[in-house]
């Protein structure tokens, strides 16, 4: 929020600092300064956002800590970051081979928001609320060497996030390991992981090319990445007007989003070509290989939150998941 210094008044209207998790470059990155940038073009300067890009205010791991304690005002963040905190929400963000298109993914996260409570009152026991979520190109396997069957995953150091990405790298036999997207570049380069599931978009964003020369096509999640998200703080802080301000570019944000992100995957497979990746066919019947030996993410899912008192809200995520489905095939 605006803050006064040396005693003085704080100058006029209101200025939020938002934490982002991604590189300017990338498509998330472009369409959060759009979102800032349209909040204080429309208040007429009344409310400012103030983006700091590549986790310039802390990791994306402490963003949902630092807008409890007001340390800043919004973050982009995955929700998959947090399972314990966010459980019904990270699971979307975490769960892979459950769906197909991007155009599922935000169809599941939009449904969530409104449909379920639950999911919001997580938000709001954690002093946050989401505002929209970020759409993602199918991850495919990043790797430093060809992978094209199942059996060839065995050994691979896998970089994984949340509670179900292990799993999946568990299940064939490669070696799953916690690693930030800001620090996935170096992991590549040093041999600390070898492969890691990616879009090719953020692959070109984040310059892996460079020391990881393979791709094979083989989805091994698609779903929603990081939300944007504000504290309940700021958000009370906010006039009514500006609180709708905000839901309504929010709202645009989203379906700019979503068309930023699709037209980017095209151009971002070629540049990648252009620049010595090879791609890399990852047959049908290797990929059924790698789902059979796969736990059942969503029953586990729905067995876990029983435990903590969720069932309810966890089979109303997987009817939503299933209906997601057959809608948009």
């Amino acid at each position: 929020m605006a803050l006064t210094c040396l005693g003085l008044p704080a100058a006029a209207g209101t200025t939020l600092n938002f934490n982002s998790q991604v590189l300017e470059n990338t498509v998330s990155g472009q369409i959060e300064k759009w979102f800032a940038e349209e909040v204080t073009r429309r208040s007429e300067g009344d409310l400012t956002i103030k983006v700091f890009f590549g986790e310039g205010l802390g990791k994306a791991t402490e963003s949902l800590s630092l807008m409890e304690d007001g340390a800043i005002d919004l973050a982009s963040m995955s929700a998959g970051y947090y399972p314990a905190e966010l459980p019904l929400t990270a699971a979307p963000n975490s769960i892979p081979m459950a769906l197909d298109t991007v155009s599922q993914s935000m169809e599941l996260m939009t449904r969530l928001l409104e449909e379920v409570p639950a999911v919001r009152e997580e938000h709001a026991r954690n002093g946050v609320r989401a505002l929209f979520f970020h759409n993602l190109n199918e991850y495919y396997l990043v790797s430093t060497k060809p992978l094209t069957t199942f059996e060839s995953l065995k050994g691979e150091r896998m970089r994984t996030w949340g509670a179900d990405m292990p799993k999946l790298a568990s299940a064939a036999g490669a070696i799953p390991v916690t690693v930030g997207l800001g620090e996935v570049y170096e992991s590549l380069s040093s041999g600390a992981i070898s492969v890691i599931p990616l879009s090719y978009d953020y692959t070109r964003d984040y310059r892996l090319y460079e020391v990881a020369k393979n791709i094979s096509t083989v989805p091994a999640f698609v779903g929603p990445t990081g939300g944007v998200w504000i504290s309940e703080t700021a958000w009370s802080n906010l006039t009514p007007d500006d609180q709708r301000l905000i839901k309504e570019v929010a709202a645009e944000a989203l379906q700019r989003d979503f068309e930023e992100v699709t037209a980017a995957a095209e151009d971002a497979r070629a540049y990648l070509v252009e620049n010595g990746v090879t791609l890399h066919e990852f047959p049908a019947e290797e990929l059924e290989k790698w789902k059979s030996a796969n736990p059942d993410f969503l029953a586990d899912f729905v067995r876990q939150m029983e435990a903590a008192g969720q069932g309810d809200a966890a089979r109303q995520i997987v009817q939503i998941y299933a209906e997601v489905r057959d809608e948009k095939e």
